[in-house]
């Protein structure tokens, strides 16, 4: 399980980068009208701001067959074999951003919703 760090000054504004923008508003819109959710990163700056340089999305679960889930009808899909498939590809993704010198700190999730629905 991953350390949760407790940030020493409260959040008092969250600066999006346009690059992180673009790329949540990009999966977002590729994925209609299926809900899509994925990664923020970024760094707590000074005097309680918090900066979000980049995001990622997780991967789309996946059935019995291979083939993506791409209907409301989930309950073929096992909850732990789809989330630990999301786990290992978030902690790799992580690491290949390090690599590359981007923050890699995970400061939170998005979530799209479909003409105002959210589960």
């Amino acid at each position: 399980m991953a350390a949760v760090i407790e940030a020493d000054a409260r959040v008092t504004s969250v600066k999006l980068e346009g690059l992180a923008a673009l790329k949540i508003i990009k999966h977002c819109q590729e994925s209609l009208p299926t809900m899509v959710t994925g990664s923020l990163l970024g760094l707590m700056i000074e005097d309680g701001v918090l900066e979000i340089t980049h995001a990622f999305p997780f991967p789309e679960p996946l059935d019995d067959k291979g083939d993506i889930v791409k209907t409301a009808d989930e309950a073929a899909v096992e909850d732990e074999a789809a989330a630990l498939d999301g786990h290992e590809f978030q902690i790799e993704m992580m690491k290949m951003l390090r690599e590359v010198n981007v923050d890699n700190n995970c400061v939170g999730w998005y979530q799209s919703m479909y003409l105002g629905t959210h589960s």
